[in-house]
């Protein structure tokens, strides 16, 4: 089984009387990308802050490479990198300088390890070159270069794909995977974007008004959408047809008219007809469609009251 880097227990964190982070427990393993799906507003940051050591937690415990943050903050830091937000450099400098001002602020660290790290986020035709004049996306790959310099076990990125163009957004899924796929590195990465944690994740969190709501790898996503399907169905009486299926199957339907829409298990789709016409009613047109994960998502988020952004 895959080495533990980051595991997080019962994490909360209370402003007030609002609970932004409610008894949070995931664990995250070497070589993966793990990705902490939810809305704005869920809880993503908050969660990253007490991680990364820049905000207390109310209550639980975290432990990095199996240190723990509250009793030995140093140690467990030391295995973290990171960029919270947006990377932050002075613009008027080289990026290699950024890179040797960085490095200062820990022991040990060579000139041998700042290349190192250039060549690996593909930055060394122009590290020279004053910060004011990269784009975002090599900001972002000189930023991880500065997170990487220690060797931290975990690499946790907030919304890192913010303001790349396509092309950016593509590199830098590629760059991620290859961390942690080939270097070895646990990468943990917040959105609100489906689509990206979809095509980057090996396993994703959904997170909605600070709840966890579930976890699972990709292959576990897709074989459980995989077992349910989307029915639009126009019936003969809408109003008859909608109680008749949610007492039938027990399942919420949307209903337009004489238009229904729900999802349903995929081995219950010859019951419908069956039902609606025990009951008198006419099925006029059937439309059967795989239940994607945004689907799943929305579904989630909204049963826990939030609202998408």
């Amino acid at each position: 089984m895959a080495e533990v880097v980051l595991d997080v227990q019962n994490l909360t964190k209370v402003y007030g009387e609002r609970r932004s982070v409610d008894d949070v427990s995931f664990q995250v393993y070497a070589g993966e990308v793990f990705g902490f799906l939810g809305p704005n507003g869920a809880g993503k940051t908050t969660t990253i802050r007490m991680i990364s050591g820049l905000a207390k937690m109310t209550a639980g415990e975290i432990f990095i490479a199996g240190h723990s943050i509250r009793k030995n903050f140093k140690k467990a830091v030391s295995c973290l990198g990171g960029i919270i937000e947006n990377p932050e450099m002075y613009k008027y400098m080289s990026g290699y300088d950024n890179m040797r001002y960085y490095a200062g602020l820990y022991e040990g660290i060579t000139a041998a390890d700042i290349d190192e790290v250039v060549k690996l986020v593909k930055m060394e035709n122009r590290i020279y070159e004053k910060v004011k004049k990269y784009s975002l996306g090599m900001r972002q790959r000189v930023g991880i270069a500065q997170s990487l310099l220690h060797r931290p076990r975990i690499l946790i990125l907030d919304e890192p794909t913010n303001g790349l163009d396509p092309a950016g957004i593509h590199e830098m899924r590629d760059f991620l995977k290859m961390l942690a796929h080939e270097k070895g590195y646990s990468v943990f990465i917040s959105s609100h974007i489906l689509t990206e944690m979809q095509l980057l994740c090996d396993r994703v969190g959904i997170i909605a008004n600070g709840k966890l709501l579930a976890v699972k790898s990709m292959d576990e996503w897709t074989e459980a959408l995989s077992d349910s399907a989307n029915m639009k169905i126009t019936v003969s009486d809408g109003e008859k047809a909608k109680a008749a299926v949610e007492e039938e199957f027990e399942i919420p339907v949307a209903a337009n008219k004489n238009l229904l829409n729900f999802t349903i298990k995929s081995e219950l789709i010859p019951e419908i007809s069956v039902t609606l016409a025990k009951y008198g009613i006419a099925v006029l047109s059937m439309y059967t469609g795989e239940k994607s994960l945004e689907e799943t998502f929305l579904e989630l988020t909204a049963g826990a009251g939030t609202s998408i952004k």
